[in-house]
């Protein structure tokens, strides 16, 4: 793979011989242009695959909240934000052997960061259809003016609710309601901190799994 600045023809975009070209966070990509390969895939490429297509069963329903969630991490990188996604949680959160993998929601990522949780002591609840987030408020700036992110998954639907600006940081309470169909189902909880501008947040913190 080569990057391409100014070449003799300009930025190439599509496909031209055996090169494709594309534009990635600003920069034009030049590579090699892919080719379906004669020899059937071996179980380690299967494997890889079935990891990868676990982990955007799940993922591709919350590619907002994503997005600002790894954007601190691929903020001089290449690559975008839902492909780190992809590729942390392919190594991170899949669980079991091959042809028998899980996800552990436990152990998804859905925004990695620098700003510290400690003494943070967030919790959820269900009150009626809506999920109620409480932490312990943080009084002094910059981290008191911080938005919560809040994520409710339920796997059995492939269906993701969130809020992507929340309350502030200083407001110790936040809710999420939820979907009427979501009835019955387990929800899988998730709380981010985010910066009031910036890239900058926490780590997503799980809070576990609630029957709607």
């Amino acid at each position: 793979m080569a990057r391409l600045k100014k070449g003799l023809f300009g930025p190439i975009s599509g496909t031209l011989g055996t090169v494709e070209g594309y534009e990635l966070n600003g920069q034009f990509i030049l590579r090699s242009k892919r080719v379906k390969p004669a020899k059937p895939p071996t179980e380690k490429q299967l494997a890889c695959r079935e990891k990868m297509r676990l982990i955007n069963s799940a993922l591709s329903h919350c590619k907002a909240f994503i997005e600002l969630g790894y954007a601190e991490a691929v903020k001089i990188q290449t690559y975008n934000a839902y492909n780190a996604a992809v590729a942390y949680n392919m190594q991170h959160a899949i669980t079991g052997i091959y042809p028998n993998y899980e996800i552990a929601y436990s152990q998804l990522k859905l925004a990695i960061g620098t700003i510290d949780t400690e003494g943070l002591a967030p919790s959820v609840s269900l009150q009626g259809n809506t999920l109620s987030f409480t932490w312990v408020p943080a009084t002094v700036y910059p981290r008191s003016t911080d938005h919560v992110m809040l994520l409710a998954y339920v796997p059995e639907l492939k269906q993701a609710a969130y809020n992507l600006c929340g309350a502030k940081r200083r407001e110790g309470e936040e809710t999420l309601p939820l979907p009427g169909s979501w009835q019955g189902m387990p929800v899988h909880c998730y709380l981010v901190f985010r910066v009031e501008s910036g890239a900058e947040c926490t780590d997503s913190i799980y809070l576990g799994e609630i029957i709607d």
